[in-house]
């Protein structure tokens, strides 16, 4: 296989975010839960940016757009599923196994079809929710509740375990996995700028041991996500779909 040497800087932020996705799993075994949070952002942050350099450097390649899947998957789709389960879900018996094996099916199979259907890698737009959004409002939730930043702020009610609150943040967090495998159309958020520079600085706020930056951060990443997936489809449409067709080889 000849390597486009432009393409190497690229390959080598998705093999970092490879890394940090697998550092998350790491983690979360070990009960790190707040730093394992850490990994899973900066993870995305890192998914991010190879995409931006390697159309920046013209170093598109076929072997960092199949790498990029196995990141994804590994990142936020494993990572945050074992993550959640470790943190909270295994205390909600047979209900949290299906919330944490939902996860990791509905990441699955919404990155399988996106392999099958979607020639212009993202993009025009995605088919059903990015796997990101899932993972990143998962996990953002999770380094709320565990890094203590919502209880610094007197919020003593907030809990992710207990009572309508909990419900109602899972709720979403179900029905977003629905939404990965669904037919509704998103836009590329990530492509504009100011997205993007806000998400690192929400990422710089997380790594910051300051109560309540961190809990800035954590609820600005969950907003985002909320907003990302139910309310961008009628705001903000793509301006072409992708095509629902077998993506042919170049």
């Amino acid at each position: 296989m000849k390597i486009n040497k432009r393409a190497i800087i690229p390959v080598m932020l998705t093999l970092a975010a490879m890394l940090a996705g697998f550092s998350s799993i790491v983690l979360s075994a070990h009960g790190e839960f707040v730093m394992a949070a850490r990994m899973i952002i900066l993870s995305m942050i890192l998914d991010g940016l190879d995409g931006a350099m390697a159309r920046l450097l013209k170093g598109t390649s076929s072997f960092g757009a199949e790498l990029d899947t196995f990141v994804d998957m590994t990142s936020f789709g494993l990572a945050p599923a074992l993550l959640a389960y470790q943190a909270c879900w295994h205390q909600f018996g047979a209900w949290g196994m299906v919330l944490a094996a939902g996860m990791v099916l509905s990441g699955a199979s919404r990155l399988s079809r996106f392999r099958i259907i979607d020639p212009f890698r993202g993009q025009l737009g995605f088919l059903g929710l990015p796997i990101t959004c899932a993972g990143g409002f998962v996990t953002c939730m999770v380094f709320a509740d565990q890094s203590g930043a919502l209880k610094a702020w007197g919020w003593d009610w907030f809990s992710l375990v207990n009572g309508p609150m909990a419900i109602c943040i899972w709720i979403a967090a179900a029905i977003m996995l629905a939404l990965q495998v669904s037919h509704v159309h998103y836009t590329k958020a990530s492509k504009h700028p100011v997205v993007f520079l806000s998400g690192i600085v929400l990422v710089v706020m997380m790594f910051i041991n300051f109560a309540h930056l961190a809990g800035v951060a954590a609820l600005g990443g969950c907003a985002a996500g909320v907003y990302f997936a139910f309310l961008s489809p009628f705001i903000h449409p793509p301006a072409a779909k992708p095509e629902e067709k077998p993506a042919t080889a170049s």
